[in-house]
């Protein structure tokens, strides 16, 4: 190809690397059963040739036309990686790179010599007395494992197989773990649900690239909103792959027995019948897409109607496996009353085992050994992920969606109860019951430093190992949990299950944790049981019998019966509930502290001997909360100072540095996350920041362009939220009568830039008709070129005096999203081109 350019060179690249995975990955384990079954057909070798073809392999010398050999996809090369973290972590460089160099001569021998079979070859071995075996030999031979031989059978000795990444199937796979070679275990070979669904070839599927499945992949992402889009993009390439391996087509809708057969051979390959009810969910979803989001029903009357029977016969499907679904959940609900329910205590034992490691790694960040958790080790930033994971879910009961939702917004946003400042509660909006109620959970000021330090110091590391891609999702960045590849937490169930594993404590899931925690309550109270329950953010039928409303009070009072079922015993004196003698104590000697040191915007906390004079035991209680409190009021002074406009992130940080603070500075980036117009509208011009902008009409996010049907008009260059200030009509400011006047004398392709309007009783004009302002030579400024609209208008003006002298602004009266053109009503249709009547403002 060395005429070729540099794209159509990578382009066939990546499409050998996706070969050599898919061959690496399904292409070399064979079962025996297989191989019986192809021997005993009455085509053998035309029943292998197809086998081998499917696998990624080419037969030649074939007498007659055979179908072309299917193309393989997806790779990834890990191997060096792999050994670094895990088996060869206490080895040298040189001992790595040496296993790769093997391993890559292995798979290079595999793909030069493995792959290719002569016809000839394949006839002898059909001809000889024993064709089994001499097929297990040349398969061995050729870097291939037999799996499942039985022991009556000669038993050739199984190669070791060399250290190539395997990928998991994607619907087990989590991105939480950070490895992607997983060691192959020898002793379940060939019995596990994933290699047994791979050696049946349910794994196979059609491209993602191709049309039908893009076009509803776009569908479920975007219309939907639905985060699990991809697996269930995949599930319908498997089962399209199925019922046609060389062609994705909705002509499968002409099968139904086929269909079923699929559906069948699922269930006995060992798949939950929950998760066939997903497949049929999957087909389901993907035809109705099709047969009411395209234009299949003008180009195809006749496959649009065998679409939507399909749709019917799956219904019926459906219908008979959701009784089957029913009495599987009837098993395991079952079992689960035959192992009994946990106690509260039994539930955070991993917490237990792991907070020594937990706490010496923390340590280290509290300490500021480490520049921001460069110099921790992989395995210390995975266990504190997994013990704040913990935490969540098993100390706080929530679901592992509210770990895989958390943003950092929603930590930023954390409030800290009223009248226990001991307890911060974090609000989670995205997770299982977010359409009825959001989930909380109550956070100890020792928890909270633990989630602040892995905020600062631990998650920008793990943001820094995130290999850019152009399909990575932009939501990542704002996820409050991230893995240590760099993206969001694809599955929490996992991290939780590695943690248990690590310091071999028996599994406690999310489900079993709520059960402890559910069946704990039964002796409490009703009030008591109805604050766990909104605390446990329970199903929407309980949800709209018990509670709605999240208060922060409530949810601390539900926390604290938590930790009391638990028998938990570490708590600061600052937990203790409202009207104990405790709290009552560090309340008095904060008020005490406070008369001596009131909290104010510039002024530094007392040092350690004069709150200990003051305050006693509960001197650094007294500094957190000073701190705290001084920190919120100068966060809200910053946000008061850009009340209208959304400052920028340097703008911001630059506006701090000039206050003269030394310590407890606002983080200019979670100052600009928060902002939102603020103050009264009436107020608006109280604003230095606007002020500036009116003078020197340098208005920021907007640009002059070209607009279809219109001439000229303002586009908007970053978002505008509701009640922001945008920018003014600026303009000489004269009489009606003066304006009428140069209305009257304006050239025609100067008309249109008079903005008439009436201030109290008196009707006035800014005259702006030239292109150019005169108090700002050679400017152009925006608000005359906003174009009119009644019905899509996104501002509104308001007329504000400053210092005597007349001010419109215009405010945005919507969210006013990037690249949308800025429309305001001028009031009244116009009977002139050249007259903008007066504005009633």
């Amino acid at each position: 190809m060395k005429n070729s350019s540099e794209a159509d060179i990578l382009a066939v690249v990546e499409s050998a690397k996706r070969a050599a995975s898919n061959l690496m990955r399904t292409g070399r384990v064979w079962e025996y059963s297989l191989l019986s079954r192809i021997m005993k057909s009455p085509d053998p070798i035309g029943r292998m040739i197809e086998e081998l073809q499917s696998r990624g392999n080419a037969v030649v010398g074939i007498p007659t036309k055979d179908p072309a050999p299917a193309v393989p996809a997806k790779t990834h090369w890990s191997l060096p990686v792999h050994l670094r973290r895990s088996c060869m972590r206490t080895s040298s460089e040189a001992d790595i790179l040496a296993v790769v160099e093997s391993a890559k001569r292995v798979v290079s021998n595999l793909l030069r010599t493995g792959r290719v079979w002569e016809y000839s070859l394949l006839s002898r071995i059909m001809q000889s007395p024993d064709t089994i075996g001499r097929m297990i030999e040349e398969l061995e031979s050729r870097g291939n494992a037999v799996v499942g031989i039985p022991t009556e059978a000669p038993t050739a000795a199984v190669p070791a197989v060399p250290d190539v990444p395997v990928e998991a199937p994607a619907e087990s796979s989590s991105e939480s773990s950070g490895e992607l070679y997983q060691c192959p275990d020898t002793t379940k070979q060939g019995t596990s649900l994933r290699e047994r669904m791979a050696s049946l070839g349910y794994y196979k599927k059609h491209s993602l690239d191709h049309d039908l499945l893009v076009s509803f992949a776009k569908f479920l992402q975007f219309d939907m909103s639905n985060e699990n889009f991809k697996q269930e993009v995949e599930n319908v390439a498997r089962f399209l792959y199925f019922m046609d391996p060389q062609q994705a087509s909705l002509l499968f809708v002409r099968q139904h027995e086929k269909s079923r057969e699929y559906f069948l051979k699922l269930s006995e390959a060992g798949l939950s019948k929950q998760t066939v009810q997903n497949y049929i969910k999957s087909v389901k979803r993907f035809l109705k897409f099709h047969t009411g989001s395209t234009d299949l029903c003008f180009t195809d009357r006749v496959l649009h109607e065998d679409c939507k029977n399909y749709i019917s016969f799956l219904d019926n499907i459906q219908t008979a496996t959701s009784k089957q679904v029913s009495k599987e959940t009837t098993r395991k609900r079952f079992d689960t009353f035959q192992e009994g329910v946990l106690s509260s205590t039994q539930v955070t034992a991993v917490l237990a085992a792991a907070k020594k490691d937990f706490l010496a790694v923390i340590g280290k960040l509290h300490a500021g050994e480490c520049s921001p958790g460069h110099q921790l080790t992989l395995t210390e930033l995975q266990l504190v992920l997994y013990y704040l994971e913990a935490i969540v879910i098993l100390e706080h009961a929530q679901r592992p969606g509210v770990v895989e939702h958390m943003t950092v917004t929603e930590w930023i946003s954390r409030r800290r109860d009223d009248t226990r400042p001991g307890f911060v509660v974090v609000a989670v909006k995205e997770h299982k019951t977010a359409a009825t109620q959001v989930a909380t959970f109550v956070l100890t000021q020792e928890q909270e430093m633990w989630f602040d330090l892995y905020f600062s110091e631990v998650r920008p590391v793990m943001l820094g190992k995130k290999r850019k891609r152009v399909e990575d999702d932009d939501e990542t960045d704002e996820r409050f949990f991230i893995s240590s590849t760099g993206k969001a937490i694809y599955n929490a169930s996992n991290d939780l299950e590695r943690l248990h594993k690590k310091y071999q404590v028996p599994k406690v899931t999310s489900q079993m944790a709520r059960r402890a925690y559910k069946t704990a309550t039964k002796e409490l109270s009703d009030v008591q049981k109805t604050k766990v329950a909104g605390y446990l953010t329970h199903s929407t039928a309980t949800a709209e019998k018990h509670y709605r409303m999240k208060e922060r009070g409530s949810a601390v009072d539900a926390f604290l019966i938590l930790r009391n079922l638990r028998g938990d015993s570490d708590s600061d004196q600052s937990d203790t509930p409202r009207g104990s003698s405790a709290y009552l104590t560090d309340q008095a000697a904060y008020d005490k502290l406070l008369r001596s040191y009131p909290v104010t915007l510039d002024g530094v906390p007392p040092n350690r001997s004069q709150r200990k004079s003051l305050a006693g035991e509960y001197e650094r209680y007294c500094y957190d909360r000073w701190r705290s409190e001084q920190l919120e009021r100068r966060v809200q002074h910053v946000l008061e100072h850009f009340a209208r406009r959304l400052p920028s992130e340097s703008r911001v940080k630059a506006w701090i540095m000039k206050q003269g603070w030394s310590a407890n500075l606002p983080d200019a980036a979670s100052i600009v996350q928060q902002w939102k117009p603020s103050g009264g509208i009436d107020v608006a011009m109280d604003s230095v920041v606007l002020q500036k902008f009116c003078r020197t009409q340098r208005w920021k996010g907007l640009a002059v362009a070209d607009i279809e049907g219109k001439g000229r008009g303002v586009l908007v260059t970053r978002p505008f939220a509701l009640g922001e200030v945008v920018c003014d009509y600026h303009g000489k400011v004269v009489s009606r009568q003066e304006g009428l006047a140069t209305h009257t004398a304006t050239a025609e392709k100067e008309s249109g830039y008079m903005f008439f309007y009436n201030s109290g009783q008196v009707a006035r004009c800014i005259d702006a008709h030239e292109e150019e302002c005169p108090c700002h030579p050679g400017m152009c400024t925006f608000g005359r070129l906003i174009n009119h609209s009644s019905k899509k208008a996104n501002l509104r003006p308001r007329l504000y005096s400053v210092d005597g002298k007349d001010v419109i602004l215009f405010i945005a009266i919507r969210n006013i999203k990037v690249q949308e053109e800025l429309l305001f009503d001028y009031g009244v249709n116009r009977k002139s081109f050249a007259v903008v009547p007066a504005a009633k403002i």
